[in-house]
């Protein structure tokens, strides 16, 4: 399990360590949630854990340099195996990989009939057959979670992916899912949190905050752990329920109204 990251550029003013402003943190949970407004830098500050422990992104791994390896360093009191970086868009992005797939076979079936003058030859077979079976595969894999509703195909393809004793880095793994799918990844995290596996995710749902014993960091400007119950997060929505007409009569009357 992680155990610990240290910044060793606190005084920098570059990105990202002007917006990561700590000399270290605690990691040593099994759920850690890193919250804050947009633009606070939890993504960043995951995207840097996720650069320092090399795991496996879902979607599209970025191009750009970032001067993590120098600028911070993570301490383990017990090494996990290497896990998983999802990002909410993650899923879109599998799906459209698959889907492409399924294009480039079957352009690539179409030209091996045309390149092949004998079908009954060893060459023309091998090669028709490779590309109809990868066809047949990606389209029975995209077929697949489409017959989902969006959060169920969500869920499936992140349940897939879960492994006793590793790393996942979720960012922002709520955007698809509604208030009984959360309950439910909420719950496969549980199962795997039993199985030695450790959660690093950031997020805006009070719903995922929920988790028992979880340990909850607040960026703005200093980044400090806080409470359930003292989250502005939490305190807002519980503010916006009890009075929802409230807030509506603030941003929609008319002033003087």
């Amino acid at each position: 399990m992680l155990k610990e990251i240290t910044c060793l550029n606190a005084t920098q003013t570059e990105y990202p360590f002007n917006i990561l402003k700590f000399d270290s943190l605690d990691l040593s949970s099994p759920v850690i949630f890193l919250t804050g407004e947009n633009g606070c830098g939890k993504s960043t500050l995951l995207n840097a854990i996720s650069t320092l422990t090399q795991s496996i992104p879902v979607g599209k791994a970025s191009s750009m340099h970032h001067p993590y390896e120098d600028g911070f360093k993570l301490s383990w009191s017990s090494k996990l195996k290497k896990g998983y970086y999802f990002q909410s868009e993650d899923f879109y992005t599998y799906l459209s990989w698959a889907s492409d797939e399924v294009e480039t076979n079957q352009m690539m079936l179409q030209d091996a009939q045309a390149r092949h003058k004998n079908p009954e030859s060893l060459a023309y077979l091998l090669e028709t057959n490779l590309h109809k079976g990868n066809t047949q595969r990606m389209n029975g894999i995209v077929e697949s979670y489409l017959k989902a509703s969006h959060g169920e195909g969500y869920i499936r393809f992140f349940s897939e992916r879960l492994r006793s004793q590793s790393l996942y880095l979720l960012d922002e793994p709520e955007t698809p899912l509604s208030f009984q799918n959360q309950l439910t990844l909420l719950y496969l995290i549980g199962e795997y949190v039993k199985k030695g596996s450790q959660f690093i995710i950031c997020t805006h749902s009070p719903i995922l905050l929920a988790y028992p014993q979880a340990k909850i960091y607040y960026i703005h400007e200093a980044i400090n752990e806080v409470s359930y119950d003292n989250h502005p997060i939490v305190s807002d929505t519980r503010s916006f329920l009890k009075d929802p007409q409230r807030f509506m009569h603030y941003l929609f009357n008319e002033e003087g109204s």
